[in-house]
């Protein structure tokens, strides 16, 4: 109920109050030293599970210490779950309540409660005759070693009537009150529960004796009902004078609370995750949270979750989520199992929205009704865009998928899987890795040294690294700083070729790849932030190191902007990626690139895209293919120049027939125009004679199926 961190623990001073349970503990004690000259009486301290009643308890015992000082009440602390079996119990309840009044009685009136509870146990007026305390040596059988000062007493002659007399006169002599405190009730079995009612029935009308009973009203009735139905809960009236209601916390306390825990273990939300955080947080968590133990239960579940997450979810998705695996586990546990439909817009149409509205009631909301129901399908639409498209006809464009995955929020699928495995998945960079790496963009050898080594880690579900920071940079290019576009490109460009590797390449699946990445980053990082002439240059300043697959990409794209092929219209200025004239400088740089490259036979073999930049270099050159067939003849005289010549000139597609689940990876050869840059006849023999020698399965490969396409078998 206080300031405990997250724990479960009940406060004991006013200044840990958070609910505005100190008044009414402040009332009741206060009440309890009026009771002129009480006789055995009996206060209930009624409240459900969690509600704080032993908070409540300690709050009264403070409010009473000055006066247990002073002398004027002595308070005797029954802790009855402790005790296991009614036996135990009742034997636990007299020996307690002898410690406490014994101090104050004479010598010879010390021992009249335990002859009186002796008395009690024999006669069956406690345990109905069950419990056989002699034994045959005169000690407790059931009592064991720890109670022999009680079962030796069942000697004495004495009556009930007058034990009870005697006692009742010593303890009418006192000046002192005592309050005998039993608390956690509802914590014992049925029987155990009842035996404790039974006992302060049995023994309760001592004078200056009063008792304050905690427990859970609606669960003693229920219990006293199924054992006297014909009493129910007068049985209970019989022996409680005054019965009291906790009063439960305001909504405002427990609502205020929460929000401080959350925040102790999150820590503040920018400013522009507020606003939705407070919805979900008004729509989804609080009503659930009712008393000061739900909050405990939850945040300290939160405390142990949320550590192994942090920085890596958006917070409310995930304390939305947590609620539901702690309340709902059902829900939880389908909605974890169907992230691909909830993480996906699909296409419109009334009647398959209708379909698939009913699909997703009877998915996630068959088990609940009214208010609930409400309530959670609410907070699922506030999750998963997916559900308030079809719940609420919504729409959503594309867009909007980039921007949940930047705020990794559980309906991005890419970050779906943080939310259930409380670690951050191999498909998304951690935030603290991101962090730094926009941190350092102005370092461009730090750059290209990070992506070369991501390219080399590969991931469980295939692909490198390398893609994962490219989407990652992508998503949040509005972090980085303008001044640090450049040396950021420069490290990326110097790295294009190395890092565009087949196992980032989308296959059968996607037409996504590694080079296809650094342009969509080249848009979010300039798009709206520089003018032309400012983008111009940062591209021209990164090229000037860039690998040369890539300059011979990039400057193609440029120059094709503003020379488009036949029946297409230039690009408008604005949205070309540089100048006319850089796009020309461009042009002259990569023909000097290659130039230099080709003093370098293997180099240049070995660059990505060799026959791409074959092409390029007899289009800048400007002479009829002279130099590019020279060069390429003295490729083809080599077996190695061969290899690379035919692994350059092969290509990969897909295909996938009638009936079948997966697609098929076929092979084809690119040699349409191939005469412009060799001899084709020559490079036919040569490739021939390679593969004969069987040393060479990628030019096996080459011929192949150079022979299907001959033979008009190639699809």
């Amino acid at each position: 109920m206080g300031d405990h961190s997250h724990n479960d623990q009940p406060i004991s001073v006013p200044s840990e109050d958070r609910f505005g349970v100190d008044p009414f503990a402040a009332a009741l004690a206060k009440s309890i030293l009026k009771i002129k000259s009480p006789t055995g009486s009996v206060i209930a301290l009624n409240g459900p599970w969690g509600s704080g009643k032993s908070s409540a308890l300690n709050l009264i015992r403070y409010h009473l210490e000055e006066a247990r000082k002073e002398g004027d009440i002595a308070i005797i602390d029954f802790t009855c779950w402790w005790f296991r079996g009614e036996e135990a119990l009742a034997l636990a309840f007299f020996r307690e309540l002898y410690a406490g009044l014994s101090p104050t009685l004479g010598e010879k009136l010390k021992k009249s409660l335990p002859k009186l509870g002796a008395r009690l146990l024999k006669a069956g007026a406690v345990l109905g005759g069950a419990a056989d305390l002699a034994g045959a040596g005169g000690a407790g059988s059931v009592a064991g070693g720890a109670m022999e000062w009680l079962g030796g007493l069942i000697q004495q002659e004495e009556g009930v009537e007058k034990l009870h007399a005697d006692l009742s006169k010593a303890l009418e002599e006192q000046s002192r009150r005592f309050l005998v405190v039993i608390d956690d009730i509802d914590r014992l079995s049925p029987d155990e529960a009842l035996l404790i009612f039974r006992l302060v029935k049995s023994v309760g009308r001592l004078p200056n004796v009063m008792y304050l009973l905690v427990y859970d009203r609606q669960l003693a009735e229920k219990i006293v009902s199924e054992r006297f139905p014909s009493e129910g809960p007068h049985y209970l009236e019989k022996i409680v004078q005054a019965a009291f209601e906790l009063p439960e916390p305001m909504t405002t306390d427990i609502h205020r609370q929460l929000l401080e825990q959350i925040g102790t273990i999150c820590g503040d939300l920018p400013e522009a995750q507020l606003l939705r955080f407070m919805n979900i947080f008004y729509e989804g968590v609080a009503p659930e949270m009712r008393t000061p133990r739900d909050i405990a239960r939850f945040t300290n579940s939160l405390s142990i979750t949320w550590p192994a997450v942090a920085g890596e979810v958006d917070t409310a998705d995930f304390i939305a989520l947590e609620v539901l695996r702690l309340l709902h586990p059902e829900t939880y546990r389908v909605v974890h199992q169907n992230k691909d439909r909830l993480c996906r817009l699909e296409g419109s149409g009334r009647d398959n929205r209708e379909a698939r509205a009913k699909e997703y009631e009877d998915l996630l909301l068959r088990s609940f009704v009214g208010v609930q129901r409400d309530r959670l399908r609410n907070i699922l639409m506030r999750l998963f865009p997916a559900l308030e498209s079809v719940w609420a006809n919504m729409g959503y464009s594309e867009g909007f998928g980039r921007q949940w995955a930047a705020e990794r929020r559980v309906c991005s699928a890419s970050h779906f899987d943080a939310y259930f495995r409380f670690a951050v998945g191999a498909e998304v960079l951690a935030a603290a890795e991101l962090d730094a790496l926009i941190a350092r963009a102005y370092d461009s050898a730090f750059i290209a040294a990070e992506m070369r080594s991501a390219a080399m880690l590969v991931r469980p579900a295939g692909g490198t690294k390398a893609a994962v920071i490219l989407d990652e940079i992508n998503l949040h290019a509005e972090k980085i700083d303008k001044a640090h576009v450049q040396p950021l490109l420069t490290g990326l460009f110097a790295v294009a070729d190395e890092i565009n590797i087949e196992a980032d390449r989308g296959g059968a699946f996607g037409m996504a790849s590694n080079e296809l990445r650094l342009h969509w980053l080249l848009r979010s990082l300039t798009r709206d932030r520089f003018t032309l002439e400012q983008r111009s240059a940062i591209y021209v300043a990164a090229c000037q190191t860039a690998s040369l697959g890539w300059l011979a990409n990039f400057a193609n794209s440029a120059w094709t902007d503003y020379h488009p092929r036949e029946e297409q219209e230039p690009e408008p200025e604005e949205k070309c990626l540089t100048t006319a004239a850089d796009a020309e400088a461009l042009r002259e740089l990569l023909k000097n690139r290659i130039l230099d490259a080709s003093k370098n036979a293997s180099l240049l073999l070995k660059c990505q895209n060799l026959a791409y930049l074959l092409y390029r270099w007899r289009e800048l050159a400007n002479d009829d293919g002279v130099a590019v067939k020279q060069w390429a003849a003295a490729q083809i005289a080599t077996d190695e120049g061969v290899k690379q010549l035919a692994i350059a000139f092969t290509s990969y597609g897909w295909s996938q027939g009638l009936g079948d689940f997966v697609a098929k990876r076929t092979t084809r050869v690119q040699v349409k125009g191939l005469d412009r840059l060799m001899n084709v006849v020559q490079f036919r023999q040569r490739v021939e004679e390679v593969a004969a020698g069987g040393m060479s399965p990628d030019v096996s490969e080459f011929l192949k199926a150079w022979q299907v396409l001959e033979q008009g078998t190639d699809d």
